[in-house]
């Protein structure tokens, strides 16, 4: 309710506070995005609200368990733009979260979760790396999945200080070049960051907070069958039709935005990919020309070295008394030479 979503707004933080609206947190989109703004304003305390968080989900059911989860994701995907404080911290907790989403053995949940990590991997929310390994610990349960076993990594480590030296093979300069990732023409970097910055910029659809909100205002009727039963006459069927109707006409406006929205981002990365490769390309350009000026400064640093020893051999002639016998006779002119 608006009055709910005032009084989480003025709550200040603490953990009496945190647990309070954990416990009154519903499956509503408003519900959820109340409680993530409120802890997106108090990011400062991301540490001490994600500890509360995993607590809370480690006694929580199934359906509790993903309401958590849908909140941890809405605070991820939210806060990234403000500083790193919580992705930093469920980066730590979630592991352990998936490894008690395996043991619930519930179909539903896990499929869901799965969905999340889907849109994750998506909008590379986490590295790959990352991704890949929550999915594993979903399918196992196991938060070792992904690493090597301390007897492993020994076994390993003697295997190669027993294995006999390999041939020494000739040393490239410079790898060789890698070829394109796509095939459009590396942007210039102005282009790229305007188009960067306008995809997260105040137009963008997950800034439209007025949108969200009429969203998530919707009446309950609207997404949940099970209040259908509640409709007694015709007069009622004829407002929740129009109710309905309306709704469509929202979302469908609203997902139409973010399906433009997601082929810019797709545009914008492959455009970032080629950006990328033709950077590598310049750098390794660039490190080949460093080492070749580096040797010819090693060469000419000899020479002058080299020069410098010679001069200071050769004998001083100021010292050389004028008029002596051991004075250098004068040289001939060029008349005497021709006589």
């Amino acid at each position: 309710s608006i009055h709910q979503s005032e009084t989480i707004k003025m709550a200040g933080f603490s953990i009496p506070n945190l647990e309070k609206q954990l416990r009154e947190l519903n499956t509503t989109l408003q519900s959820i995005q109340n409680v993530s703004q409120w802890l997106i304003r108090h990011r400062k305390h991301a540490k001490t609200a994600v500890s509360v968080w995993y607590k809370d989900i480690q006694k929580a059911n199934a359906g509790r368990k993903l309401n958590l989860l849908y909140l941890a994701n809405d605070v991820i995907q939210n806060s990234k733009r403000k500083g790193p404080e919580f992705k930093l911290e469920f980066t730590r907790a979630l592991p352990r979260t998936f490894q008690l989403v395996n043991k619930e053995k519930d179909d539903s949940l896990t499929k869901s979760v799965q969905r999340i990590l889907s849109v994750w991997e998506e909008r590379r929310v986490f590295e790959p790396e990352s991704i890949s390994k929550f999915k594993a610990i979903i399918v196992s349960g196991s938060l070792h999945s992904h690493r090597r076993t301390r007897s492993e990594s020994d076994a390993k480590t003697r295997l190669v200080e027993e294995a006999p030296p390999e041939p020494k093979r000739a040393k490239l300069d410079t790898p060789p070049p890698e070829d394109p990732p796509n095939s459009r023409q590396p942007p210039e970097a102005e282009d790229l960051l305007k188009r960067m910055l306008a995809i997260d910029g105040p137009k963008s659809v997950a800034q439209d907070t007025a949108v969200r909100q009429k969203i998530a205002c919707f009446p309950p009727e609207i997404h949940d069958p099970e209040l259908l039963s509640e409709i007694k006459d015709k007069a009622a069927v004829e407002r929740l039709f129009t109710r309905v109707d309306e709704a469509s006409k929202v979302m469908a406006e609203y997902n139409k935005r973010l399906e433009k929205e997601l082929k810019e981002r797709q545009e914008i990365q492959e455009l970032l990919d080629v950006f990328i490769w033709q950077q590598k390309g310049l750098l390794r350009e660039a490190k080949k020309n460093l080492k070749d000026y580096q040797g010819k400064l090693e060469r000419v640093t000899v020479v002058r070295e080299e020069l410098k020893s010679h001069l200071a051999n050769l004998p001083d002639f100021s010292k050389l008394p004028m008029g002596s016998v051991n004075a250098l006779a004068p040289l001939p002119s060029v008349g005497d030479l021709f006589n």
